[in-house]
């Protein structure tokens, strides 16, 4: 059923008349025959206002459906299923990725304070990054990065 067949319908059950209808809604007769003709659609506010005038929800109004209980009601797409795992997961590899960088910082700073003890060591504390336990590090710092940004960039809705 249109909306228009269906508010001729509502608006004869409840015994209006045009007239009695435009001025309930605060327009003219000829915008309700409008709309009962399938002419022209009225805007959200007046939807409202005669979904509440005529104690139906504006599914009933709009589609001449009758939604009995909340199971036969149209259910809304979840466009974010699943998306709020991504983004916390995305998180949390984030924050993964930049404490190890800043263990790998304090590890090749340790590195060589211990290897200034010994008598040899390199000048620049950076130079202490390319050795094994601190390159592995990075290198789990970098993929942690990496990952967290590519789950956040995929949990961002595609409009």
């Amino acid at each position: 059923m249109t909306f228009g067949k269906n508010l001729q319908t509502l608006r004869r059950q409840n015994g209006l008349s045009q007239q009695q209808l435009a001025e309930q809604l605060g327009v003219s007769r000829q915008a309700v025959s409008k709309w009962e003709l399938d002419a022209a659609k009225p805007d959200i506010d007046n939807v409202i206002q005669i979904s509440r005038l005529f104690g139906v929800s504006i599914d009933e109004l709009l589609t001449g459906e009758v939604f009995r209980d909340a199971r036969s009601f149209p259910q809304p797409v979840d466009t974010n299923r699943g998306k709020p795992g991504k983004r916390f997961a995305g998180a949390v590899l984030i924050l993964a990725g930049v404490v190890c960088m800043i263990l790998a910082g304090f590890a090749a700073v340790w590195m060589q304070s211990v290897d200034r003890l010994a008598g040899s060591w390199y000048t620049e504390a950076m130079e202490y990054l390319w050795h094994f336990p601190v390159i592995a590090v990075v290198a789990v710092a970098a993929v942690c990065l990496l990952a967290g940004l590519v789950l956040l960039l995929s949990s961002i809705p595609k409009e």
